[in-house]
């Protein structure tokens, strides 16, 4: 059984996985990193209902228990999250397209129709991770990686936004 499997059967918070001493893949991608590629996994074994299920915990685990963030839960998982929903929306091609690239049945990942609280749980979870001073920018090698880094996450920042905005309802206005 994989870390993702546990993720997905097992509450995140109390799933005690040590991540201390793993040099695995790390990049600035979504997707580019071992922990986010496990999350991804979990998801892609899960009926559609039960990857929307998965996600909103999780993003309720940042809302809930920031504090844990990096403890229990962690920042690449997090935005790989974040990610899965924004490749569901309009502007969210790339990372469909990065998804594919890795092997993945995009389908299989994503939730299939358009789902506003489930976009805007994950663009506050992505605030928390990866907001100015959010852990997902801890620890980069370079200023260039961080930068890149921090590009991500504002284009899924941003995708969800636009998406959120979408929903707005204009007021008529009065004569």
């Amino acid at each position: 059984m994989t870390r993702g499997d546990l993720e997905c059967k097992m509450d995140l918070g109390a799933a005690d996985l040590d991540r201390e001493g793993d040099m695995g893949t790390w990049s600035t991608g979504p997707f580019s990193s071992d922990g986010a590629l496990d999350f991804i996994d979990g998801l892609a074994d899960q009926p559609a209902g039960q990857r929307r299920e998965i996600l909103e915990r999780t993003f309720f685990r940042v809302r809930d228990r920031p504090d844990l963030l990096g403890w229990k839960f962690f920042p690449d998982e997090i935005v790989a999250a974040a990610a899965v929903v924004a490749a569901s929306l309009p502007g969210g091609e790339g990372f469909r397209q990065d998804l594919a690239g890795q092997g993945y049945d995009v389908d299989a990942i994503l939730v299939p129709a358009p789902d506003p609280e489930l976009n805007a749980s994950a663009l506050q979870a992505l605030l928390v991770t990866a907001g100015r001073d959010g852990p997902w920018h801890d620890g980069w090698a370079d200023p260039e990686t961080a930068a890149q880094a921090r590009r991500t996450t504002d284009q899924l920042a941003s995708i969800l936004l636009r998406e959120e905005h979408s929903q707005d309802q204009e007021l008529p206005l009065q004569d």
